[in-house]
């Protein structure tokens, strides 16, 4: 993005409380997950390779967030949730509360509460760190099993949508959520069928496929914020999250080509978001980022080309494993590969792929490689796996934050990332606890 597209110029920053808007507004809120600004570049690049347009440039105001957690310099997706959703810090891995315990409500807690209809999208498990952040409050981000039994006793958005059904298939919890008056659906068509005000849909037992390798007939991001929109528009003004989530996977398997795809499906969603938003001058559309992944670097000789024309994650080519010892067995993998990304691995980069160690090893190492050769590099692999183990690979960079629609100027300049939950408070007159307290708070270390 050029600097004469930032818009800070004319743009004001936030300078306190609004007057209470005359008709209430509402909100799409998108949160890229793993989104710095060089994957929304990559997303750019691809974007113009395609002859499509960037929807995230239709966005006039544009800010920087600082996304330090309360007890790291590099937050993790949990810390910075909490922050976005409830304009206060916390400790990695704590959900929705504070290090000692203390609920923290969400904007979306806030807005049921004030009376708007609310709603939470994402293409990863609706129990994970960002989206728990927004509905529930537990101590540890890992504890899925919880974060599931704290959607269907206490719920507080009228819609989700996202993947997950493996916490939700057990315990009679869809069966409850029906009884409390969800249309409640576990795949596509289902989510096509279902009526009434309320929709709770698990798309996949665990996160939604990658866009790269999405199946057809599968709902885009954009099919999703739409279909989200249209269940809760018509009752009255809403407070929407989106979140892609799986912009940050890819780059944390430095996995370039399934991250620009996965980029691209938000740049779609907003897109989407933009239009409607171009008929409702009460609507606005905030988009910015948790944090970013992988320290994604665009190399001068990057072939964006190339990763658009690959067809696979490194994820779904290494989800079998390959006995290095089977002749047959490596030279169909390595066929695979080249089919489906265009690189030709050498056999020392097979021996270094599946003797990579853990669990996400080989898929990381084979992103890391084909990324490479496309001209797209990420943190030494090493480093990752062995020195930043608290959050596997995010980086410390700032984020961006873009804004459109009422009052869009208060996104200007450069804050702390619990400043955008509070500027979307103030707009729409959503009674946030602490909206109207400075920044730094409850022990926070300015940005």
């Amino acid at each position: 993005m050029c600097a004469a597209a930032l818009g800070l110029g004319g743009a004001r920053a936030d300078d306190g409380p609004s007057a209470p808007p005359a008709r209430r507004r509402s909100v799409i809120y998108f949160i890229g997950d793993g989104m710095g600004v060089s994957q929304l570049t990559l997303g750019r690049l691809g974007a113009a390779s395609l002859g499509v347009p960037h929807h995230l440039d239709r966005l006039p105001v544009v800010g920087l967030a600082c996304t330090r957690s309360l007890d790291r310099v590099v937050t993790d997706s949990a810390a910075a949730g909490t922050a976005l959703a409830s304009g206060f810090r916390t400790n990695n891995q704590v959900v929705g509360q504070t290090p000692a315990g203390e609920p923290l409500e969400s904007l979306v807690e806030a807005a049921r509460r004030g009376g708007w209809r609310t709603g939470v999208v994402t293409t990863t498990r609706i129990t994970h760190a960002t989206p728990a952040c927004f509905l529930t409050h537990v101590v540890h981000r890992d504890r899925e099993d919880e974060i599931a039994a704290q959607m269907v006793a206490r719920p507080v958005a009228d819609v989700v949508i996202g993947g997950g059904a493996r916490y939700f298939t057990k315990d009679g919890r869809l069966e409850a959520l029906a009884a409390a008056g969800y249309a409640v659906a576990t795949d596509p068509a289902q989510l096509a069928a279902a009526a009434g005000e309320r929709l709770f849909a698990v798309l996949a037992p665990s996160h939604l496929p990658y866009a790269i390798e999405r199946p057809a007939g599968f709902p885009s991001l954009r099919d999703l914020t739409r279909r989200a929109v249209e269940a809760l528009a018509p009752q009255g003004p809403f407070v929407l999250m989106v979140e892609g989530g799986r912009v940050d996977h890819a780059a944390h398997e430095h996995d370039a080509a399934a991250c620009l795809r996965d980029q691209l499906d938000l740049d779609q969603a907003v897109g989407w978001a933009l239009d409607r938003a171009r008929d409702d001058p009460d609507l606005l559309v905030v988009v910015t980022a948790d944090h970013a992944t992988g320290s994604l670097g665009i190399s001068e000789v990057a072939r964006v080309d190339r990763l658009l024309a690959c067809t696979a994650s490194a994820e779904r080519l290494t989800a079998r494993r390959v006995d290095l010892g089977d002749p047959a067995a490596v030279a169909a993998f390595v066929a695979a590969v080249e089919g489906a990304t265009g690189v030709a691995l050498t056999p020392a980069e097979v021996e270094r792929v599946w003797r990579a160690p853990g669990g996400y090893g080989p898929r990381t190492t084979l992103g890391h490689l084909v990324s490479a050769r496309h001209g797209v590099e990420f943190f030494d692999l090493e480093a990752q796996e062995t020195r930043h183990t608290n959050t596997h690979g995010h980086d410390g960079a700032m984020v961006p934050v873009l804004a459109r629609g009422p009052e869009a100027g208060r996104f200007a300049g450069v804050y702390a990332n619990t400043e955008v939950p509070r500027r979307i408070a103030r707009i729409l007159g959503v009674p946030l606890p602490g909206v109207d307290l400075p920044a730094p708070a409850r022990g926070e270390r300015g940005l």
